[in-house]
């Protein structure tokens, strides 16, 4: 699955919103056959299209609305204020990842974003393209150890809820837990053996002693609401021994991560994800 790194010069507006929509609405606006993939709740889930929210030019920030909790134990409840506006203007950069099936839409939308589009976002924007360069990071086929660093708020989908074959209810989950983590990656991957490659993934990564000290909660401003998720990374050590079937089936997880974010709303911004690894012997 392909995925994209664009560098877009961006004329100023002011927003308090998630710029994870700016991003959704500059798209749609640029190429509206991708509107149906955005916003059609009919369309099959996991989408074949994820994005990230605005990213700064220079250390890749992302830019929206947020209060972080900083300390482990902290009081941690919702935040009482609105945000403060974010002023928007000048380079930024936005991953693409999607299915190669997309790859028409994907060219076209490029290709119109090189010429520059407006749209209205508040008061008119103008958007042009500067750079494009397709991003190569491959799992190394043998690694000690990984560190998933969670760069946009991550949203863990509950893996136990489709392997208990139980109704669906909306709980959230914040353990960053492998199963919990990739659990849609895992779906994208092995539909037809999902709950045999969720246990592989939970007996194959383990987590750090250290794991509770680097990740921590982010509350972020979506549609007029403070909402909860995941940031900072973890690291995992993978099992030593596994069988090949299993580390194979970690290395394709872990690639699918890479390319696709992880957890719900990807197509929205959330749950993009770099990874550093160990290979020392």
């Amino acid at each position: 699955m392909p995925l994209i790194r664009l560098k877009l010069r961006i004329s100023p507006f002011i927003t308090t919103d998630f710029t994870g929509k700016f991003v959704k609405t500059l798209l749609i606006n640029t190429n509206p056959e991708l509107e149906k993939i955005f916003e059609d709740k009919k369309y099959p889930s996991p989408k074949p299209l994820r994005i990230t929210p605005l990213l700064e030019d220079k250390k890749e920030e992302p830019v929206y609305p947020k209060v972080v909790i900083t300390r482990f134990g902290e009081v941690a409840g919702k935040p009482k204020n609105s945000p403060n506006p974010i002023s928007i203007n000048g380079l930024y950069h936005v991953y693409i990842g999607y299915e190669k099936s997309l790859e028409p839409e994907i060219n076209l939308t490029i290709t119109k974003l090189l010429g520059g589009v407006e749209l209205k976002y508040g008061n008119d924007v103008r958007v042009k393209l500067v750079e494009y360069e397709k991003v190569e990071q491959e799992v190394p086929r043998e690694f000690n150890s990984v560190k998933v660093y969670f760069i946009t708020p991550a949203i863990f989908v509950d893996p136990f809820v489709k392997v208990s074959q139980t109704d669906k209810d909306r709980a959230k989950r914040f353990i960053p837990f492998p199963p919990l983590i990739f659990s849609v990656n895992v779906y994208d991957l092995f539909k037809e053996t999902y709950k045999r490659n969720i246990i592989r993934l939970s007996y194959s990564l383990i987590e750090s002693h250290t794991i509770l000290n680097t990740v921590t909660k982010v509350w972020y401003y979506y549609d007029g609401k403070w909402l909860p998720g995941v940031i900072g990374y973890a690291k995992f050590f993978l099992r030593k021994g596994i069988h090949k079937n299993a580390k194979e089936a970690v290395k394709k997880i872990l690639e699918n991560a890479i390319e696709m974010g992880v957890g719900s709303g990807r197509a929205a911004g959330f749950g993009f994800v770099k990874m550093k690894f160990d290979t020392t012997s």
